[in-house]
């Protein structure tokens, strides 16, 4: 049995090139992740599914409808494989390997450089859980049950938090009042949907901060 432990990240894909080489289920919700992660998304396959077709015909992705081709995986950061035939699998692995470019292969974890956690949002909080590629099933399981804790006041709680993060000097400080509005009264009102009386405790927060700085 396998001791690996993944290191889990969150990939910043905005203006980045990815291609992916495949068609069908799994091909339809990576493109779709890939360009509202603002992927530059380069999709290669020799049939092509109405979803994919419909990103194309929008310019939210590239489109070359034909085999994938040696030769493909260059210029590209990072490569995802979602098809049926290993011996195209392994051949864009094996090409993206020897180039440095992370791969991913769907359902195939030894020609993986990473795996893709189950993922839901809320605004902008992520819930993933990942099983290093070993239950997909559970993942999206546990995924659907964390998920459903995430309150609209959570969401709201984040918005603010990082709607201070760009308008305070960063510091010691910044990081206490932060940490206070999340673990203290105003985050927790805020989550109860009470939005008043939120703001009436930051505002005392912020006079504070002024004054300490």
């Amino acid at each position: 049995m396998s001791t690996h432990v993944d290191f889990p990240v969150c990939l910043r894909l905005q203006g980045k090139r990815v291609l992916l080489v495949g068609a069908g289920n799994i091909a339809d919700e990576r493109s779709q992740q890939l360009v509202d992660a603002g992927a530059r998304l380069r999709v290669v396959a020799p049939s092509i599914s109405a979803t994919i077709r419909r990103l194309a015909q929008e310019g939210r992705l590239e489109l070359a409808e034909r085999p994938y081709a040696p030769g493909d995986v260059r210029g590209h950061h990072v490569v995802f494989v979602a098809t049926d035939d290993r011996k195209v699998s392994g051949a864009v692995a094996d090409e993206a390997r020897a180039l440095g470019i992370w791969v991913n292969t769907a359902d195939v974890p030894e020609l993986c450089d990473f795996t893709l956690p189950s993922v839901g949002r809320r605004g902008p909080i992520v819930v993933a859980v990942s099983t290093s590629g070993q239950a997909p099933a559970l993942a999206r399981q546990l995924r659907r049950r964390f998920l459903e804790q995430v309150e609209p006041g959570h969401v709201q709680l984040a918005r603010l938090s990082g709607w201070l993060r760009k308008r305070l000097p960063g510091g010691a400080e910044r990081m206490r009042l932060l940490k206070q509005l999340v673990e203290g009264e105003a985050g927790e009102l805020l989550t109860r949907g009470q939005r008043r009386a939120a703001w009436a405790r930051v505002r005392v927060a912020l006079e504070t901060f002024g004054e300490k700085q």
